[in-house]
């Protein structure tokens, strides 16, 4: 499941908002396996941030693959296959100027953005940047189509696709 987080690049949160209605954003991601949490970023004011001050309950999804490919033995009808992860937590605002900054470096380094002279400065951590750590309490995985890493053997569409299509291109 980690791993799929890591291929990710957009997560999918389920809010309850104050007025009690369903409310579903996505958000750029970094994340701490270590410590079980997803960080995301937002600004100080609006929907998002109204949201988790009242109600920091979240549920999550991250897709990180996804395509229609033919169904085998039956061309001209197509079959989605992915790989997901989804969860739920708590949400909390990160106040601590060095967990905003650390929280920061993780969201650049989760996007391949490692510029050694960036820096955030404390005036936009503390007045313009919000950062919400969700603290993951449970997690689930399906991988549905693709090859399975952790149990290597078993049957997948891409495989058997694979074998019947001579102009696949591409895999996992």
């Amino acid at each position: 499941m980690w791993r799929m987080i890591r291929e990710g690049l957009v997560m999918h949160l389920a809010l309850l908002d104050p007025n009690d209605k369903l409310y579903a954003t996505c958000v750029h991601y970094g994340f701490i396996r270590e410590k079980n949490l997803i960080y995301f970023h937002g600004a100080m004011k609006g929907r998002k941030a109204e949201t988790l001050a009242v109600h920091p309950e979240a549920a999550f999804q991250i897709i990180s693959r996804t395509e229609m490919v033919s169904r085998p033995g039956n061309p001209g009808y197509f079959l989605g296959i992915y790989r997901s992860v989804m969860g739920n937590g708590r949400v909390r605002i990160v106040t601590d100027l060095e967990e905003k900054r650390s929280a920061i470096r993780c969201l650049h380094e989760h996007y391949g953005d490692r510029a050694d002279d960036y820096e955030v400065s404390d005036i936009k951590l503390e007045k313009i940047v919000n950062v919400f750590a969700l603290e993951i309490a449970e997690m689930t995985g399906k991988i549905k189509g693709y090859p399975n890493p952790d149990h290597p053997d078993a049957k997948n569409v891409i495989k058997d696709w694979q074998a019947d299509n001579e102009n696949f291109k591409g895999g996992c």
